[in-house]
């Protein structure tokens, strides 16, 4: 079952991002905040963080730049899940490792399912 780390600080996202990758058999674990993200990603390593942009306090940005996932953790796929449409923005983390920047508004939870199940399918080189 694969693992996700889902940060996000909006309860209402939480549960319905949540409650659908937990339907389909992911193991999700959501955190609030970007601080309690950096605790679990040193006690647990995850399949996906699921990561927001706009977190109360430390920002999703702040969270890629203090958690060295590329060093720490470089077969986690890291998946921003944001409203946040900047290009700017986008660049920025690309080079943090981030696989893919995905807008909340065309992510449906059952789309969104979809994806990171096809995201962790395995590629014709790593067979």
């Amino acid at each position: 079952m694969p693992s996700v780390l889902y940060v996000e600080d909006t309860e209402t996202m939480q549960n319905m991002y949540g409650f659908a990758l937990k339907r389909e058999g992911f193991d999700v674990t959501i955190t609030g905040t970007a601080g309690e993200a950096l605790a679990r990603i040193d006690e647990h390593q995850y399949d996906i963080i699921l990561l927001d942009m706009m977190l109360s306090g430390m920002s999703g940005m702040d969270f890629l730049q203090a958690a060295n996932l590329r060093a720490k953790s470089p077969g986690t796929k890291i998946v921003v899940l944001s409203n946040v449409d900047n290009p700017n923005i986008v660049d920025k983390v690309r080079a943090f490792g981030v696989s893919a920047y995905l807008i909340k508004a065309d992510y449906e939870p059952q789309t969104l399912v979809v994806y990171l199940k096809n995201l962790l399918k395995p590629t014709p080189e790593a067979k």
